[in-house]
């Protein structure tokens, strides 16, 4: 689920506004400020941060989004002059923190300078298209053996679509409770989809709705178990992957920075990380030798020994960002992630050591292009990446009646070429 990362100390704000809405294309808002203890303390915590790492962008990036959340334009817009000089490409365009500020003649011009001097990189091809243009989906997977791309959807449902691009219900809007369909992983083994129900926000349509994980039989397409979170109300769940030799799933909750497994035996999920272990904890994958967790937190991603639960960032040059990551993806000792939050959108690949354990360099693959409206997640298929180029989860809002059909698309799911 995509959002800007900005730390354990900003849970009380997060939690009282949709994450879905923190991205959009609209034109300038009123600014009102926000005062907390918690939004004082972050910025405390990373105006000493920064006196270490004083040209971190993803650092100066989310210290100047604080500084838009009091209304005070002037930190905000020297802090994103700081931004464009620590390069890295971080864009503050399209975040809805900064709204206010978008005919401001200043902010403009450091919008412009990020554009002359990070341009488009757009190499990837049409895949597929689901014909549901008010979908709003956040997670989506593919299944090699049938062919066949699933979306979840805000409308708590599950879609499937093949090269045909109709949409077709796997699940009934609610259905067994399905909450929000956040994160999709394919078990291709077992022939199951595993699905994230998410109960963020706790809003009275949601009254009855579980939040946990659901798997499904997709030969019948019936649900086979749901893994209900301990904790309702307790942070909400995001993204899962699941170990092909055992089966077994792993599930994020990026508010509580935890991470959970489903065990068989158990109706419910058990606690495989504590809270506060990856602070953000957002995109999740195993490694092919299936020894390693990577998760993808607020400032980074972490590896995490399956085995013994010990974790750790992995390393890497100032030069890396890693950060603000949404899915991700395992690929022949690299990483492939969609990074948005402190980004329009983009998606990366990080090459990693042969331990596993550092981040040797990075490659962005696609940026800019028109096409994007908010991506969020995809699938590896062999070789190449899938990934839906335009949720349009921006003009979607919680409890609020859908936009007109007209100002909607079809989802544009997009292949990118992972081979050398």
């Amino acid at each position: 689920m995509e959002y800007r990362h900005s730390g354990a100390l900003r849970a009380s704000f997060i939690v009282a506004v949709s994450l879905l809405l923190l991205l959009g294309r609209a034109g300038a808002l009123e600014c009102t400020p926000v005062a907390s203890a918690g939004l004082e303390a972050e910025i405390s915590h990373l105006q000493q941060s920064t006196k270490v790492h004083p040209h971190d962008p993803v650092l100066l990036y989310n210290l100047a989004a604080d500084y838009a959340q009091k209304c005070d334009a002037a930190t905000t817009l020297k802090l994103l002059h700081q931004v464009v000089a620590a390069e890295g490409g971080l864009d503050p365009a399209e975040y809805r923190g900064f709204a206010y500020l978008r005919d401001n003649a200043e902010f403009k011009t450091i919008v412009a300078e990020i554009h002359a001097s990070n341009k488009p990189r757009i190499q990837s091809k049409p895949a597929f298209t689901i014909k549901e243009p008010n979908l709003f989906p956040e997670g989506m997977a593919y299944a090699r053996y049938n062919g066949r791309v699933y979306a979840g959807s805000v409308q708590r449902k599950i879609v499937w679509t093949d090269k045909a691009g109709e949409a077709h219900d796997l699940t009934k809007a609610g259905e067994d409770g399905l909450a929000y369909v956040a994160g999709l992983h394919i078990d291709e083994t077992r022939k199951q989809l595993w699905a994230v129900s998410t109960t963020f926000g706790n809003r009275r349509e949601l009254s009855g709705a579980v939040q946990g994980l659901f798997k499904y039989d997709l030969t019948t397409g019936r649900r086979i178990e749901t893994f209900v979170a301990p904790n309702r109300s307790a942070g909400y769940l995001n993204d899962v992957t699941v170990v092909p030799s055992t089966g077994n799933a792993y599930v994020t909750n990026t508010l509580e920075g935890s991470v959970y497994s489903a065990n068989k035996g158990s109706s419910t999920l058990d606690m495989f990380l504590p809270p506060g272990a990856v602070p953000g904890a957002n995109g999740i994958t195993v490694s092919d030798d299936e020894k390693t967790l990577f998760v993808a937190g607020d400032f980074g991603i972490y590896r995490i020994d399956l085995k013994s639960k010990s974790q750790a960032p992995l390393q890497k040059g100032s030069e890396i960002i890693d950060a603000s990551i949404d899915g991700l993806y395992f690929y022949k000792q690299s990483l492939v992630g969609i990074q948005n939050g402190i980004h329009p959108g983009r998606v990366v690949r990080f090459y990693l050591d042969p331990p596993l354990t550092r981040i040797t360099h990075a490659e962005i693959l696609e940026t800019y292009n028109p096409a994007f409206e908010n991506p969020t997640t995809g699938s590896l298929d062999g070789d190449s990446f899938l990934f839906m180029a335009n949720t349009q989860l921006h003009k979607w809002q919680m409890g609020k009646p859908l936009p007109p059909a007209n100002d909607l698309h079809d989802i544009q799911i997009l292949r990118i070429s992972l081979a050398p």
